[in-house]
């Protein structure tokens, strides 16, 4: 590549700059940028200036007539070198006519020189740029960026950040150093509050976080990540706690602080899967932290990023971790209705996954945490319509998979009642147990069907050993239906009960 930013390549040719007027302005900044608006890609092989030409040339909107003068002006430049009109040239040409009058540019000439520079950057084959060019040229946007502020409009910030990916690209991305500067500035537009900006700054980061094939850069870019949720994170926390005690009335100001962290566990949740793994733990911990909110959105946000990370350390034991976020998130679900219903039920699901996560850590842990799991899904089985019905699905799972894994442990070559009494597993079913007898002895009437249903699958994951475990559950449900036979009960519920005492007969002979 020919691209020397100490010899510019003739900025002097770019189109004058000046004043455009306020309603010119305005629409060039509204704008989307140019390599957008037209699905039919560009040729590689092709002038680009001349491919613009064709494609442009009939339009009167501002941007296009600025974007074709800037392709024009560079191409001269090119001419006068006598270097071929090739994308790398063209880059090289727009990279120094930036470096060179930057400063000089107003927002108008800036977002049609990078608008240029971003359809033109694409185009140029793999190692088209050494690393080294890639690094200064990287440097050239950083500055530009700096001016985001000064009137430049969304198309021209969104361009540079999507420049500035691409040249990460080039450069040796197992040099930290030479990297660092950039990732932190695409780090820093991805929250930006600017959508179009923060989502082209967000799939950069991604794009370099699985290009990236060193365990020490990747882990360097993570500690990045990790320090930018823990500084927004605090002040979040912050501006909640005020808000808790009624010390803060700027909503504004709470409202940005809280978004900014919504957007950095977007970004957690596309990268997660590539995040150091001795870094991601401390993000998971980092995230837990979030389940204080007073604003459930963020609550919701932070459950869908610990998702997010369990998906990626499926196949890691992080067995600690995880029941840190167990306990956290079933103190979140006992809160049942304080929080919406729905991301209840979310972080209901969630649990279900950190008990899979735990058993398949091949860590006692998951007994340990078994019934207050239940205790608290238990609660929703109360609510009405859907909510009962997903939370009667969520528990059935949890029995399924790990009451009879318990009831295996427990083996049948001793006598039962030395099981029971001796036994952590023994110890956590009767614990399960006492769950569901409290739940219907603090019930006023009759239960419904999906805690009929729950309890129905404990009958039959506990086997054999449910004939003691259970036996004042039966109890208690032969007083109900000595209720219901006495009583004008409506014949679902007959029905119910009858349903439930026929897929347990056989446990009621034992008692």
């Amino acid at each position: 590549m020919t691209f020397k930013p100490s010899s510019p390549l003739r900025p002097h040719c770019l189109p004058h700059p000046h004043t455009h007027p306020p309603a010119e302005q305005n629409s060039l900044n509204r704008s989307n940028s140019m390599e957008d608006e037209h699905t039919e890609p560009f040729k590689d092989g092709a002038d680009l200036c001349q491919q613009l030409m064709d494609r442009y040339a009939n339009s009167a909107a501002p941007q296009h007539r600025h974007l074709l003068a800037t392709a024009a002006a560079l191409r001269s430049n090119l001419a006068v070198e006598r270097l071929p009109l090739t994308p790398p040239a063209y880059f090289a040409a727009a990279i120094s006519a930036l470096d060179a009058a930057e400063a000089a540019l107003d927002p108008v000439a800036l977002s049609a020189l990078v608008s240029f520079m971003a359809i033109a950057l694409p185009l140029v084959p793999p190692g088209g740029i050494a690393a080294l060019k890639s690094h200064e040229a990287a440097a050239i946007l950083i500055v530009a960026l700096a001016r985001e502020g000064e009137g430049v409009g969304v198309a021209c910030v969104r361009a540079m950040v999507k420049c500035l990916g691409v040249l990460i690209g080039f450069c040796d991305l197992e040099d930290w150093d030479g990297i660092r500067l950039g990732f932190e500035t695409l780090l820093k537009f991805s929250i930006c509050k600017r959508p179009k900006v923060r989502r082209c700054a967000q799939e950069s980061v991604e794009k370099v976080f699985k290009s990236i094939k060193s365990s020490t850069v990747t882990k360097e870019a993570s500690k990045f990540v990790l320090s930018e949720l823990k500084s927004c994170s605090a002040l979040a926390l912050k501006l909640n706690a005020l808000s808790t005690s009624d010390e803060c009335k700027e909503d504004k100001v709470l409202k940005h602080e809280h978004l900014e962290v919504l957007h950095l566990l977007n970004l957690i949740n596309l990268i997660a899967p590539y995040l150091s793994a001795e870094v991601i733990l401390k993000v998971l911990s980092e995230v837990r932290k979030l389940f204080s909110f007073k604003f459930s959105e963020l609550a919701r946000h932070a459950l869908k990023t610990i998702k997010a990370i369990f998906e990626a350390l499926r196949i890691q034991n992080i067995v600690l971790e995880t029941e840190d976020i167990v306990v956290s998130l079933a103190s979140f679900v006992s809160l049942g209705d304080r929080n919406p219903l729905d991301t209840v039920i979310f972080a209901a699901k969630l649990l279900g996954v950190a008990m899979d996560l735990l058993y398949n850590g091949q860590s006692n842990l998951w007994i340990k945490n078994l019934p207050p799991v239940c205790r608290s899904v238990m609660g929703l089985l109360a609510f009405e319509g859907n909510t009962a019905s997903q939370a009667s699905s969520i528990l059935n799972d949890v029995l399924k998979h790990h009451v009879g894994s318990l009831s295996l442990l427990m083996g049948t070559d001793q006598t039962f009642h030395d099981n029971c009494r001796e036994t952590v597993e023994a110890n956590a079913i009767k614990a399960t147990c006492a769950v569901f007898e409290n739940a219907l002895s603090a019930s006023d009437g009759i239960p419904n069907d999906h805690v009929l249903s729950v309890i129905s699958v404990l009958f039959l994951e506990l086997g054999e050993f449910s004939f003691v475990l259970m036996r004042n559950i039966v109890l208690k449900l032969a007083d109900l239906m000595t209720q219901i036979s006495g009583g004008k009960v409506h014949n679902e519920h007959v029905s119910t009960h009858e349903k439930f005492f026929s897929c347990s007969h056989i446990d009621l002979n034992f008692c």
